[in-house]
Protein backbone atom coordinates (compact mmCIF):
# COMPACT_ATOMS: atom_id res chain seq x y z
CA UNK A 1 0.00 0.00 0.00
CA UNK A 2 1.71 3.25 -1.15
CA UNK A 3 1.82 6.15 1.41
CA UNK A 4 2.19 9.76 1.24
CA UNK A 5 3.63 12.95 2.76
CA UNK A 6 1.82 13.07 6.25
CA UNK A 7 2.23 16.70 7.24
CA UNK A 8 1.93 20.06 5.51
CA UNK A 9 3.05 23.25 6.48
CA UNK A 10 0.98 26.38 7.22
CA UNK A 11 0.04 28.60 3.99
CA UNK A 12 -1.50 31.56 4.37
CA UNK A 13 -3.04 32.48 7.48
CA UNK A 14 -6.40 34.14 7.66
CA UNK A 15 -6.35 37.22 9.46
CA UNK A 16 -5.44 36.88 12.73
CA UNK A 17 -3.42 38.58 15.53
CA UNK A 18 0.36 38.45 14.69
CA UNK A 19 2.05 36.44 18.06
CA UNK A 20 -0.87 34.00 17.45
CA UNK A 21 -0.08 33.48 13.99
CA UNK A 22 3.56 33.17 14.82
CA UNK A 23 2.89 30.87 17.83
CA UNK A 24 1.03 28.49 15.72
CA UNK A 25 3.24 28.63 12.64
CA UNK A 26 5.98 28.06 15.09
CA UNK A 27 4.47 24.59 16.68
CA UNK A 28 3.91 23.21 13.23
CA UNK A 29 7.23 23.79 12.58
CA UNK A 30 8.32 21.83 15.31
CA UNK A 31 5.20 19.18 14.88
CA UNK A 32 6.84 18.35 11.36
CA UNK A 33 10.01 18.40 12.90
CA UNK A 34 9.23 15.25 15.21
CA UNK A 35 7.13 13.64 12.26
CA UNK A 36 10.04 13.49 9.81
CA UNK A 37 12.21 11.82 13.18
CA UNK A 38 9.38 9.76 13.40
CA UNK A 39 8.60 11.32 17.61
CA UNK A 40 4.50 10.79 16.74
CA UNK A 41 3.30 11.15 19.83
CA UNK A 42 5.52 14.25 20.36
CA UNK A 43 4.52 15.44 16.61
CA UNK A 44 0.56 14.55 18.19
CA UNK A 45 0.99 17.48 20.83
CA UNK A 46 2.80 19.79 18.83
CA UNK A 47 0.13 19.79 16.45
CA UNK A 48 -2.20 19.94 18.94
CA UNK A 49 -0.87 22.95 20.32
CA UNK A 50 -0.70 24.66 17.38
CA UNK A 51 -4.65 23.70 16.48
CA UNK A 52 -5.43 25.49 19.60
CA UNK A 53 -3.54 29.00 18.50
CA UNK A 54 -5.64 28.30 14.82
CA UNK A 55 -8.21 26.24 15.09
CA UNK A 56 -9.96 27.26 11.47
CA UNK A 57 -6.51 25.97 10.18
CA UNK A 58 -7.11 22.72 7.70
CA UNK A 59 -3.44 21.77 7.67
CA UNK A 60 -3.19 21.28 11.25
CA UNK A 61 -6.34 18.82 11.26
CA UNK A 62 -4.45 16.75 8.63
CA UNK A 63 -1.16 17.33 9.85
CA UNK A 64 -2.74 16.15 13.87
CA UNK A 65 -4.69 12.86 11.63
CA UNK A 66 -1.67 11.68 9.96
CA UNK A 67 0.28 11.83 13.58
CA UNK A 68 -2.72 9.63 14.93
CA UNK A 69 -2.56 7.70 12.25
CA UNK A 70 1.00 6.73 12.98
CA UNK A 71 0.33 5.72 16.71
CA UNK A 72 -2.85 3.74 15.41
CA UNK A 73 -5.49 6.04 17.16
CA UNK A 74 -7.30 5.34 14.10
CA UNK A 75 -11.13 6.52 15.73
CA UNK A 76 -9.52 10.03 16.14
CA UNK A 77 -6.99 10.50 13.35
CA UNK A 78 -10.06 9.52 10.79
CA UNK A 79 -12.17 12.61 12.45
CA UNK A 80 -8.79 14.82 12.48
CA UNK A 81 -8.87 13.89 8.11
CA UNK A 82 -12.57 14.59 8.33
CA UNK A 83 -12.21 17.66 9.45
CA UNK A 84 -9.53 18.62 7.12
CA UNK A 85 -12.00 17.51 4.49
CA UNK A 86 -14.40 19.80 5.27
CA UNK A 87 -12.12 22.73 5.38
CA UNK A 88 -9.38 22.03 2.88
CA UNK A 89 -9.19 23.11 -0.57
CA UNK A 90 -9.33 20.60 -3.45
CA UNK A 91 -5.40 19.70 -2.88
CA UNK A 92 -5.43 18.73 0.67
CA UNK A 93 -8.92 17.01 0.69
CA UNK A 94 -7.63 14.59 -1.66
CA UNK A 95 -4.91 13.79 0.46
CA UNK A 96 -7.26 13.77 3.58
CA UNK A 97 -9.05 11.25 1.43
CA UNK A 98 -6.09 9.34 0.39
CA UNK A 99 -4.83 8.74 4.06
CA UNK A 100 -8.17 8.50 5.69
CA UNK A 101 -8.22 5.45 2.51
CA UNK A 102 -5.25 4.04 4.08
CA UNK A 103 -6.23 4.34 7.93
CA UNK A 104 -9.81 2.36 7.02
CA UNK A 105 -7.29 -0.39 5.00
CA UNK A 106 -5.08 -0.53 8.21
CA UNK A 107 -8.19 -1.54 10.06
CA UNK A 108 -9.67 -4.13 7.90
CA UNK A 109 -12.50 -1.60 6.62
CA UNK A 110 -11.55 -2.54 3.37
CA UNK A 111 -15.17 -1.46 1.88
CA UNK A 112 -15.11 1.81 3.42
CA UNK A 113 -11.01 2.23 2.19
CA UNK A 114 -12.41 1.85 -1.51
CA UNK A 115 -15.30 4.82 -0.84
CA UNK A 116 -12.60 7.12 0.05
CA UNK A 117 -9.92 6.38 -2.51
CA UNK A 118 -12.65 6.78 -5.29
CA UNK A 119 -13.21 10.14 -3.33
CA UNK A 120 -9.47 11.15 -3.28
CA UNK A 121 -9.58 10.24 -7.13
CA UNK A 122 -13.15 12.69 -7.77
CA UNK A 123 -10.50 15.57 -6.78
CA UNK A 124 -7.06 14.17 -8.38
CA UNK A 125 -8.20 11.61 -11.19
CA UNK A 126 -4.74 11.65 -12.37
CA UNK A 127 -3.22 10.09 -8.99
CA UNK A 128 -1.62 7.07 -9.74
CA UNK A 129 -0.87 5.69 -5.79
CA UNK A 130 -4.70 6.36 -5.29
CA UNK A 131 -5.60 3.90 -8.10
CA UNK A 132 -3.43 1.93 -6.78
CA UNK A 133 -4.11 1.71 -3.52
CA UNK A 134 -8.23 1.53 -4.72
CA UNK A 135 -6.86 -1.49 -6.65
CA UNK A 136 -5.38 -3.47 -3.62
CA UNK A 137 -8.23 -2.58 -1.09
CA UNK A 138 -10.57 -3.92 -3.87
CA UNK A 139 -8.91 -7.36 -3.76
CA UNK A 140 -8.90 -7.10 0.15
CA UNK A 141 -12.39 -6.52 -0.15
CA UNK A 142 -13.49 -9.91 -2.49
CA UNK A 143 -10.90 -12.01 -0.51
CA UNK A 144 -12.27 -10.74 2.51
CA UNK A 145 -15.96 -11.49 1.63
CA UNK A 146 -14.63 -14.98 -0.04
CA UNK A 147 -13.87 -15.95 3.29
CA UNK A 148 -16.86 -14.56 4.96
CA UNK A 149 -19.50 -17.47 2.71
CA UNK A 150 -17.74 -20.56 3.96
CA UNK A 151 -18.03 -19.42 7.69
CA UNK A 152 -21.76 -18.18 7.45
CA UNK A 153 -22.95 -21.99 5.53
CA UNK A 154 -20.80 -23.67 8.17
CA UNK A 155 -22.88 -21.64 10.83
CA UNK A 156 -26.23 -22.37 9.46
CA UNK A 157 -24.97 -25.89 8.72
CA UNK A 158 -24.06 -26.29 12.68
CA UNK A 159 -27.61 -24.90 13.84
CA UNK A 160 -29.45 -27.90 15.40
CA UNK A 161 -32.58 -28.82 13.97
CA UNK A 162 -35.90 -28.15 16.65
CA UNK A 163 -37.21 -31.46 17.50
CA UNK A 164 -41.45 -32.66 17.48
CA UNK A 165 -42.99 -31.23 20.19
CA UNK A 166 -45.85 -31.83 22.12
CA UNK A 167 -49.36 -30.85 20.96
CA UNK A 168 -49.70 -28.30 23.61
CA UNK A 169 -46.58 -26.82 23.16
CA UNK A 170 -47.00 -26.73 19.30
CA UNK A 171 -50.20 -25.11 19.74
CA UNK A 172 -48.43 -22.10 21.48
CA UNK A 173 -45.82 -22.24 18.44
CA UNK A 174 -48.45 -21.94 15.59
CA UNK A 175 -50.46 -19.23 17.73
CA UNK A 176 -47.11 -17.44 17.75
CA UNK A 177 -46.13 -18.38 13.83
CA UNK A 178 -49.70 -17.08 13.37
CA UNK A 179 -48.73 -13.32 15.20
CA UNK A 180 -45.83 -13.00 13.53
CA UNK A 181 -47.54 -13.46 10.19
CA UNK A 182 -50.26 -10.92 10.94
CA UNK A 183 -47.61 -8.42 12.08
CA UNK A 184 -45.42 -9.35 8.69
CA UNK A 185 -48.88 -8.48 7.15
CA UNK A 186 -49.03 -5.24 8.69
CA UNK A 187 -45.10 -4.08 8.65
CA UNK A 188 -43.76 -6.13 5.86
CA UNK A 189 -39.98 -6.41 5.95
CA UNK A 190 -37.14 -7.73 3.65
CA UNK A 191 -37.22 -11.15 2.75
CA UNK A 192 -33.58 -11.90 3.07
CA UNK A 193 -31.71 -9.54 4.37
CA UNK A 194 -28.25 -11.10 3.66
CA UNK A 195 -28.96 -11.16 -0.03
CA UNK A 196 -29.83 -7.40 -0.06
CA UNK A 197 -26.43 -6.86 1.68
CA UNK A 198 -24.77 -9.02 -0.93
CA UNK A 199 -26.30 -7.10 -3.70
CA UNK A 200 -25.44 -4.07 -2.06
CA UNK A 201 -21.49 -4.82 -2.33
CA UNK A 202 -21.94 -6.62 -5.68
CA UNK A 203 -22.96 -3.10 -6.57
CA UNK A 204 -20.36 -1.50 -4.57
CA UNK A 205 -17.42 -3.11 -6.62
CA UNK A 206 -19.00 -2.68 -9.62
CA UNK A 207 -19.89 1.09 -8.98
CA UNK A 208 -15.90 1.14 -8.33
CA UNK A 209 -14.65 -0.47 -11.52
CA UNK A 210 -17.03 1.80 -13.29
CA UNK A 211 -15.72 4.95 -11.62
CA UNK A 212 -12.26 3.71 -11.86
CA UNK A 213 -12.65 3.12 -15.58
CA UNK A 214 -13.79 6.56 -15.73
CA UNK A 215 -11.17 7.72 -13.91
CA UNK A 216 -8.51 6.07 -16.43
CA UNK A 217 -9.99 7.65 -19.47
CA UNK A 218 -10.18 11.43 -18.24
CA UNK A 219 -6.18 11.03 -16.58
CA UNK A 220 -4.41 12.09 -19.94
CA UNK A 221 -6.58 15.64 -19.70
CA UNK A 222 -5.92 16.16 -15.95
CA UNK A 223 -2.32 14.93 -15.90
CA UNK A 224 -1.02 18.56 -16.72
CA UNK A 225 -3.53 20.19 -14.95
CA UNK A 226 -2.80 18.50 -11.38
CA UNK A 227 0.99 18.00 -11.97
CA UNK A 228 1.77 21.29 -10.35
CA UNK A 229 -0.89 20.66 -7.17
CA UNK A 230 0.26 17.18 -6.94
CA UNK A 231 3.75 17.82 -6.80
CA UNK A 232 3.30 20.27 -4.27
CA UNK A 233 1.22 17.84 -2.32
CA UNK A 234 4.39 15.79 -2.36
CA UNK A 235 7.17 17.96 -0.99
CA UNK A 236 8.19 16.96 2.65
CA UNK A 237 8.74 19.50 5.00
CA UNK A 238 7.97 22.55 4.08
CA UNK A 239 7.48 25.11 6.50
CA UNK A 240 5.62 28.34 6.80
Amino acid sequence: MVSKTAFLALLLLLPVPSVRADSAASRNREGNRLFREKSYEEAEKAYLEARAKAPERPELQYNLGNALVKQKKYEPALQSLRNAISRGGRGLSSSAWFNTGNALFETGKYGDAVSAYIESLRLDPADRDAKHNLELARRKLEEQQQKQQPQNQAQNKDQPQPKDQQPQQQDEQDRKSDARSQKDKENPAPADATRGERRDESFSKERALQILDALRNQELAEQRKRAVERQRRKITGKDW
